[in-house]
Order: structure tokens, then sequence, then C-alpha cells
């Protein structure tokens, strides 16, 4: 950044519209903190924050009435989405070796197909790329022209991750390249796996101060590598000299066109479709044109954090006892699963246990 004002100004921008963000106590630990209204304390503060700074800092634990403590350096992880339920961000959290196992091999190479991807779709303008807290992961965030809305913009992050996902596959095949998603265990991730690619937002149903990611510029971290922010191509230091923007209009058309690709693959999120016969009846044409209202809610991530086992586990067998392919019918509960949050292994128990109990249902009728 050429100076400290534009860096003031990125920080601020990712804290848009939200009262609270998280901060590290001086115990090690990350806790809410309530964020200052004024844009002149909120500046300082997030100073504080790019070098390293001690501060007194007003936390807000769950269950526990706001306390002042100070803190040696202030060190900041934003929300997404803000106060107001929008997004004026989405997110990439690609988690390196520091992980474990099921850390990218490769964080540096994953990064930049995302931003081929990006660049692809006219998206260039708006990402910021740093380097996590120990130096060794990377944080893609996109910057947004406008507040969108939480739907828009889990599709919008959604997509990006899919396509890179989808190009680096290709190169495998064609060129003979390493895949640029391969873990440490030298299994491929998938978009949205804990530990590896998780994505901001994460579904639809936010939960109620939205998911944090380290703000970039963390003196705190300098000492390790962390917080520095990188060119997205090859990954040296950058300078910003204003805040990064995606197009407006590219950003519009890269999610009406996620939009459109998702409806033509996925039926579950297509229109129902029904015959109506002479007598004046209808009947579905397709074994998924008949779940139910809450089987379709699970489908699209309209499930809350808590009840998303039992959703995958109803859903499963709801989308079974319709007659739904049990291959098919694994896929639209691991893409709902994905999209609600819910972990890939704790989705595929769930629907495991539902075929079973279906298989039972069938050898006694």
């Amino acid at each position: 950044m050429t100076d400290n004002s534009v860096a003031i100004a990125v920080l601020l921008a990712l804290l848009e519209g939200s009262n609270f963000a998280n901060a590290i106590r001086r115990c090690g630990r990350p806790c809410r903190i309530r964020l200052p209204n004024e844009r002149e304390s909120r500046a300082a503060l997030v100073d504080a924050h790019l070098h390293s700074a001690p501060a007194t800092l007003t936390f807000h634990a769950e269950g526990c009435k706001p306390w002042r403590e100070k803190v040696d350096a202030v060190a900041l992880s934003a929300f997404c989405p803000a106060a107001d339920g929008r997004c004026r961000w989405v997110a990439i959290d690609l988690d390196g070796a520091d992980h474990g196992q099921t850390g990218l091999a490769d964080p540096i190479h994953s990064t930049r197909a995302i931003a081929e991807r990006a660049d692809a779709a006219g998206l260039t303008a708006g990402l910021l790329v740093t380097r996590s807290r120990r130096g060794r992961g990377r944080h893609v965030f996109l910057l947004l022209p406008e507040p969108t809305t939480l739907a828009d913009a889990v599709m919008g992050v959604a997509a990006l991750a899919a396509a890179a996902f989808k190009v680096t596959a290709s190169d495998v095949v064609e060129c003979g390249a390493e895949h640029a998603f391969r873990r440490v265990d030298r299994a491929i991730a998938r978009p949205g796996d804990e530990g590896a690619v998780e994505l901001l937002p994460r579904s639809t149903v936010k939960p109620p101060h939205g998911w944090p990611l380290t703000l970039p510029g963390a003196g705190a971290f300098a000492a390790r590598g962390g917080g520095v922010i990188v060119d997205p191509f090859d990954d040296r230091p950058l300078q910003h000299e204003s805040v990064p923007r995606c197009d407006r209009e590219a950003w519009s058309r890269f999610v009406a066109e996620a939009r459109a690709s998702l409806s033509k693959r996925s039926p579950a999120l297509a229109p129902r479709q029904t015959r109506r016969f002479a007598n004046g009846t209808t009947r579905s044409r397709q074994p998924i044109d008949r779940i139910d209202s809450r089987t379709q809610a699970f489908l699209e991530g309209h499930v809350v954090e808590g009840a998303r086992n039992l959703s995958a586990f109803a859903a499963s067998a709801n989308l079974l006892g319709c007659g739904v392919d049990v291959r098919e019918a694994e896929r639209l509960i691991l893409a709902g699963a994905a999209a609600c949050g819910l972990p890939e292994r704790e989705a595929i128990a769930a629907f495991k246990s539902a075929e079973k109990a279906h298989a039972r249902k069938q050898g006694c009728s």
C-alpha cells in the first residue's frame, strides 16, 4: 500500500456495516469486540491493528457482561455478512500445511487458480489477497461493488471456487499438472472443506454475528509473515493505491450466470413441473418433483445450525422414498450440506443411515 490512509480505508471497507469484530485477547484467544460507531475512532482501531499497537477494547463474550481489557497488540477479524445481513465482501480461506494433513500442499497455486477465474469473469479489480496469521495459508477477499444479499454472496463465492476447481481438474487431465487444491495427505480438497478451502459466507443461514476472517495487514503476525498483502498471481508483496472493488456489471453478470447454471444442473432447485390429466388431477413427472418442502429447504441450505444433521437424514430418507436414484440423492444431499455448512463427513453419515433405513423398509414391504 502506498500510504497508511489507503491501508486504513481498505480495512474500514471490510468492516463497513458491522457493529462487531473479533480481536485476539491477551490469553491468545479470539473474542468478539464492540466496534466504535465514529469513523475516526474506528480508523484509530484499524491503525492499531496495522501497527500491532496496544489498546483497551470492549469485549462481548456469549453469556458474559461486556468488559474492558487491554491487549498488547490489536489483531482484528471482520465478520461476513455485516449487521444488516448484507455482504460487502466474500472470501475463500485457503489453509496451509500448518493446519495438518487436511491443509493444502500449495496455497499459492490454489490462490492463482482462483485469481485466474476471477480474471476471466472480469472481477480482478476486487481481489485482495493476504497471507494468513502463520504466513502459510492465503485469504482471498473479493470486495463487492455494493452491499449484496447473503444469497447472492453465497452463490458468487461458491461459483468462483467451483470454476477454479473445474479448470484445475482439466489441467491435471490435459497437461499432467499438479492439482491446485491437493491437500498435504494427497487427497483433493473440495470447495467448503474445513481446514482446506473454506468459503465465506458459508450458507444462506446467517449465524448471530456472521463468519469471521482475519483482516489484512496485522502487525501482530508480521514476525511469522502473516497479514502481508500479496499479488494474487505471483505472490509478491503488493501495494494497493485504492480500495479494491469489483466491477458492478461483471459481478451482477457472474452471479446471474451462476444461478442459471445451477438451475440447469440441479433439478432440486428448478421450478417444480407437474402434469395435469383429463380428470383434473396432477402428478409429478419426476421423483424429485415429489419431495416435500423441508427437503427442498435443506437442499437450498435453509437449515439452522443444530438441526442440520437431523435435516440431512430426513431429506435423505425423503429423496430415497420418492424414488430418486441413490447416487443422485447422495449428490443432492452433499450439495445441500455444503450450502448450509454441515461437514461432508456428517452429511455422508446421515445419508448412509437413511439409506440403510430405506433398505430395511423395502425388505419388509
